[in-house]
């Protein structure tokens, strides 16, 4: 009978003679007739990392926790979803949104659960399982009894589908592929197929359907056992951790561990009348030997990805061992893996065969045999029979390194996700300029979802449409009430602390040129301002000073700051606006944001003004007293067409006639005229009627759709 101890080379044939082969320890791969036919392609660590959709991939078996990329499986066409924006004065836009739905083999023997996912590198699910772009996902576990996917089997029928029992599967239904160029981008997933850590031992018995019963209590945080061949899924596992297996017939079984002391006089055994020598010693030759052994690995530390530890001799040149581990360890282990390796390869560098009489035929590989007092054991690696003369070769007994100190290196790793809810702001705005707005300006700016546009449900009046915000737009809130102000130079008396509501927003100094252009526009509660500099406090907090204040007539809104007003920097390209009429001024528009980080109840409301259908208040009013007791008013209208005040030339009128409504009022009493012109006369009789006391003075343009925001002046009577 005999019996194959194997981890250096392929088993001999099963059976035999007494007198062949007791048995050998070897030492590096598994037996091919117990573990299938080979040489077979075994596991590189760059596999795991490549998603694959062709037919005849490799579907590992997962052990430990592990990131994979997979195989896809099934998946359909990219899905184009049309949406057409409106935005008043301008043409529709029509926008696509693209998403598809796919299937990802993820092992080859079930798994607990899934943990993080990345996208072409970005994490977009964290640990906790939120994910950061839109998509249903379902985990299959890869359980016997698994049904099919109900998308899929829609989609194929129900006869043309399958369940991919005994297949871990991740189903994602209407991935949106806006962030990722419209295709589905390469994801990995962090597969946790069991909770806890792993032995070499029990990886070993799945992967070979129990033919391997190793008692290896090493233990390993993940392993990927795939390969064409369970040899090639499991040698790299038995090289790397020197995993000792005797074949006895029919299992690839640890050997017995004991301990045998023989003499010198015992050995020099001879079946024949040749003289045989006691001990025969021998040593691989040095050059034929590493001078340094290198493990890649998958280091948790790194997001699991690639590490590689090297262990060398200083003083010697030659070959370099390298080893393929698809397997996760921290830096240290592999590291003291790496020294164990190369030291081992060196100290079983001797051999000493020993020819022992048949007493001795007990003797099985992997025994400790001392040879003489007192002397070192050494490892029964082989034991022959040799015309009952039983020869053993012996190797050098060695354990493993001490752990030595590792560094995992640096690894450029993608942040956690922290999903919050949207936060929005709606902004109702003046003329934009053009001077011919006959209709509400009403825009909504939207922060979240890092940076991704967000859908929105927008309600007025009761009448609901949905929609897309535009990109994240620079919101937040001020942390310092600003004070008043005028209009008619720069404000270099007043600053204003802001805060972001996205920490990765950022707000810029610009110079006077940039600022004449346009830059840096924002609205503060209801003044729309300029600031030359943002100076960054920490924390996304910024303050703002050189300012320009009350722009397109805002200035009627300087005098009412509050700590808390709500800011926004007016980016067009960051605001989604609304196509309102005329007609909707005075409906209520509410809009509840639908992000990843929005329970759908929560919205914000603004009652319709109209301001962009105002005329500008007027300015410079004046007033003083004939002698006679009339009281003779006078104001410069200003005009939505003439914010540059060019020189020589009134501005233009911007409505179709040029009319005023002027009122004097007291305490208890008023007296109101409309007029022509810029100008008006209360007689001495309209002032007595209002009695004594001091008198305000409130001047409006009226405009073609409304009536300006009112200008008043005080008056001692």
């Amino acid at each position: 009978m005999m019996a194959t101890l194997v981890l250096s080379t392929v088993g001999t044939a099963l059976g035999g003679p007494v007198g062949g082969t007791i048995g050998s320890l070897l030492g590096q791969s598994i037996d091919q007739q117990l573990l299938g036919p080979g040489p077979g392609r075994g596991p590189r660590l760059g596999d795991l990392a490549v998603q694959s959709s062709s037919y005849g991939s490799a579907i590992p078996k997962i052990f430990g926790t592990m990131r994979v990329a997979g195989t896809v499986v099934w998946s359909t066409e990219l899905q184009e979803q049309a949406q057409t924006e409106a935005a008043k004065g301008q043409p529709d836009t029509v926008t696509y949104n693209y998403s598809a739905s796919f299937a990802v083999a993820l092992s080859s023997r079930r798994i607990s659960g899934i943990g993080r996912i990345w996208a072409d590198g970005k994490l977009i699910r964290n640990a906790d399982g939120v994910f950061s772009v839109a998509t249903d996902f379902r985990l299959y576990d890869g359980s016997e009894d698994q049904q099919r996917d109900q998308l899929i089997a829609s989609i194929e029928g129900i006869d043309s589908t399958p369940a991919f029992r005994g297949l871990a599967l991740a189903v994602f239904e209407n991935l949106q592929l806006a962030d990722f160029g419209n295709r589905i981008p390469y994801l990995t997933f962090e597969v946790i197929a069991d909770a806890a850590p792993v032995t070499v031992a029990s990886v070993l018995a799945d992967v070979s359907g129990a033919v391997i019963e190793s008692a290896d209590v090493q233990s390993i945080g993940g392993y990927a056992a795939y390969g064409n061949t369970a040899q090639a899924a499991v040698e790299q596992l038995v090289s790397a951790f020197g995993v000792p297996l005797l074949d006895d017939g029919s299992k690839l079984i640890s050997p017995a561990t004991g301990t045998s002391f023989v003499s010198e006089e015992d050995s020099g055994c001879s079946g024949d009348d040749r003289r045989a020598p006691r001990i025969e010693r021998s040593q691989t030759p040095s050059a034929a030997l590493p001078s340094a052994v290198t493990i890649s690995y998958y280091d948790p530390a790194r997001e699991y990805q690639a590490g590689l530890a090297r262990s060398s001799l200083n003083d010697r040149t030659g070959s370099v061992e390298q080893i393929e581990l698809p397997a996760v360890l921290d830096a240290i282990s592999a590291k003291g893996l790496a020294e164990t390796l190369l030291a081992l390869r060196w100290a079983q560098r001797d051999k000493l065969t020993l020819r022992l009489p048949p007493d001795r035929i007990d003797l099985r590989p992997g025994s400790l045999v001392h040879v003489g007092e007192g002397a070192d054991a050494w490892r029964a690696e082989r034991v022959t029979i040799d015309s009952l003369t039983v020869v053993v070769e012996l190797r050098p007994n060695y354990g493993a390194v001490d752990a030595l100190p590792a560094d995992p290196g640096r690894a450029v790793t993608s942040p956690a996700i922290e999903i919050l809810p949207t936060r929005l702001a709606i902004v109702e705005l003046p003329d934009d300029g053009s001077g011919r707005a006959d209709s509400p300006i009403v825009a909504i700016a939207a922060s979240g979802n890092n940076g991704r546009s967000i859908p929105l449900t927008i309600e007025t009046n009761g009448v609901a449409l949905s929609a897309n915000s535009a990109r994240a737009a620079a919101i937040g809130s001020a942390l310092t009430a600003l004070g008043s102000g005028q209009s008619a130079v720069f404000d270099l008396l007043n600053s204003v602390d802001v805060k972001l509501s996205d920490a990765d927003a950022w707000l810029e100094s610009r110079d006077d040129d940039s600022l004449a252009a346009g830059a840096n526009t924002a609205l503060l509660g209801t003044e729309m301002f300029q600031f030359g500099n943002a100076v960054p406090l920490g924390s996304g907090t910024f303050r703002l000073s050189r300012l320009l204040r009350g722009r397109l007539g805002t200035d009627w809104a300087m005098a009412d700051h509050n700590v808390g007003d709500p800011f926004v920097l007016l980016n067009p390209a960051r605001l989604l606006t609304l196509p309102l009429t005329r007609a909707q001024v005075g409906a209520r528009v509410r809009v509840t944001p639908l992000g990843l980080g929005d329970d759908g109840t929560a919205f914000v409301e603004h009652l319709v003004t109209g301001e962009a259908m105002r005329q500008p208040s007027p300015v410079h009013l004046r007033a003083s007293f004939d002698t006679f007791g009339n009281l003779n008013c006078t104001w410069v209208r200003r005009s939505c067409l003439g914010w540059d005040w060019l020189d020589g030339v009134d501005a233009p009128l911007g409505s179709a006639v040029e009319l005023y409504r002027a009122t004097l009022m007291s305490s208890s009493a008023k007296v109101q005229v409309e007029t022509p012109s810029p100008a008006a006369q209360f007689t001495a009789t309209q002032i007595g009627q209002l009695g004594s006391g001091n008198l305000q003075l409130v001047v409006e343009q009226v405009g073609d759709f409304a009536v300006s925001r009112p200008a008043s002046l005080s008056i001692i009577n």
